[in-house]
């Protein structure tokens, strides 16, 4: 059903012996049933066939209508979705444009073809290379003093001003692959030279350096559609899913040393995370529970 969200958390062991423990959280929407879907739209400026252009679109990559199916009659799409009869049509001229869907007159709208595919990158907290060997590569867009770009939140751990603001984008393969913002505190920022904030991946620039009170990391993986910045900056169409991380790196008082929040495309992702199972409570974590 539309709306319903899920979450897991788990336990990652970052090095041996242990550096540092990762909490993950992980939020997900089910997009791509259409019955009785209540308000799948984002009030963002975005025109309304535009993004249902996107969430038929995801239902033929996921496999919930194959090639050869049926597409639901306009009546029932309108039913469904709850907009005027030419938004459905704006939506499925889209799809059509693209060759994924066909009007066959007398008989109805059927599924074509996929969207293409493209190869899965495999992202590691400390592994940085593709399946295939390309390397991900790191373009630094911005390093100046923290102003309001990222705010840290109670529940995530206490802040300690001031902090340094620093923006990334990563690709592979001359593809673009996510965008990253972060806040690093002044109280570790000046413990090493700028050039490696500069040239150094954050997550094991922070991990490495034993001068680093680092004690745990906190990472939200929340599923959800890309704007029209994060759209343009990673290549692909506004409302595709993207993955968006939040990635805290707390010391033993809960201060925020560093806090990084990312967007993945969702489709050159996978986050492969190890499960500590010499402590029962982490397993029983493995469950799903629905939020709100």
């Amino acid at each position: 059903m539309n709306g319903a969200r899920f979450w897991q958390i788990g336990l990652l062991k970052v090095g041996n012996p242990i550096i540092a423990t990762a909490q993950y959280q992980i939020e997900t929407s089910n997009l791509s049933e259409t019955a009785k879907i209540e308000n799948p739209f984002q009030e963002d400026g975005t025109p309304y066939y535009v993004q249902l252009a996107s969430i038929l679109r995801r239902s033929i990559a996921n496999g919930t209508w194959n090639i050869g199916d049926q597409l639901p009659t306009l009546k029932q799409l309108v039913s469904d979705y709850r907009v005027a009869p030419m938004t459905i049509r704006r939506a499925l001229g889209v799809l059509q444009g693209e060759g994924l869907i066909s009007l066959q007159r007398g008989r109805g709208t059927f599924v074509s073809s996929e969207p293409p595919a493209t190869s899965m990158i495999l992202r590691q907290l400390t592994n940085f290379l593709t399946p295939g060997g390309d390397p991900l590569v790191s373009t630094l867009v911005t390093l100046r003093p923290a102003k309001d770009e990222l705010r840290i939140v109670p529940e995530e751990g206490s802040a300690i001003p001031p902090y340094q603001y620093l923006k990334r984008t990563y690709s592979a393969a001359d593809q673009p692959y996510s965008i990253g913002d972060f806040l690093i505190s002044d109280f570790i920022y000046g413990k090493l030279p700028e050039k490696r904030w500069r040239r150094e991946l954050i997550s094991p620039l922070l991990v490495e350096t034993k001068e680093f009170p680092l004690s745990s990391i906190r990472q939200i993986l929340t599923v959800n559609w890309a704007t029209a910045e994060e759209a343009a900056q990673l290549g692909i169409r506004v409302h595709d899913s993207v993955v968006q991380v939040r990635r805290i790196f707390l010391n033993e008082k809960r201060e925020v040393l560093c806090l990084g929040q990312l967007v993945y495309r969702a489709d050159r992702v996978k986050f492969d995370i190890n499960i500590d199972l010499d402590d029962p409570n982490r397993v029983r974590d493995l469950s799903g529970y629905p939020t709100k």
